[in-house]
């Protein structure tokens, strides 16, 4: 049912984290479109995070 398995929800949380800072910190582009971007990576990571920390509880 789910599209990814447990064990890669807290390391794709962390490379979609790695991916906005790098891409916020580097990228200096005054472009609306990139600020949207590293926000939609921003709450992925948040969201994977999340999700992985409860399923690894949960099995606990």
């Amino acid at each position: 049912m789910a599209l990814i398995k447990d064990n890669w929800l807290i390391p794709s949380g962390g490379i979609c984290l790695a991916i906005a800072i790098l891409s916020d910190r580097f990228l200096m582009v005054d472009v609306p479109v990139l600020d949207f971007i590293i926000g939609v990576f921003t709450g992925m990571s948040v969201v994977l995070n999340l999700v992985g920390l409860y399923r690894m509880r949960s099995k606990s």
